[in-house]
């Protein structure tokens, strides 16, 4: 099996995510990761020239819903839950690290 998705790359996503793995875990994630891959891979070398796109399984149009905003009234009860809010907002830390800022400031 070809290896797509490497270990540094795994463990660099659960280090930003902020989750703990054991090393056999992080094993069994990158061969399911890398096997979910190939199976795409077999996939893109199915011939659909005369297959016609599909867009929705259901048939018919899609649903369009009104774009309105509407009050909601469970919004207090939500942020009860939260360790930190502040004017009716969730409080989050910041999680960029100075590897990621520094390649932030190349993308400017």
């Amino acid at each position: 099996m070809k290896e797509v998705v490497y270990l540094s790359e795994l463990e660099k996503i659960a280090r930003l995510s902020k989750l703990g793995f054991s090393a056999e875990e992080l094993q069994s994630f990158l061969r399911d990761i890398n096997d979910i891959v190939a199976h795409f891979e077999k996939l893109n070398q199915l011939d659909l020239q005369d297959v016609s796109p599909t867009s929705h399984l259901g048939g018919g149009e899609p649903p369009f819903f009104s774009d309105e905003p509407q009050a909601w009234e469970g919004s207090e009860e939500v942020l009860k839950g939260a360790p930190w809010v502040a004017g009716g907002y969730f409080i989050v830390p910041r999680i960029v690290d100075k590897e990621e800022k520094e390649n932030e400031d190349r993308r400017i």
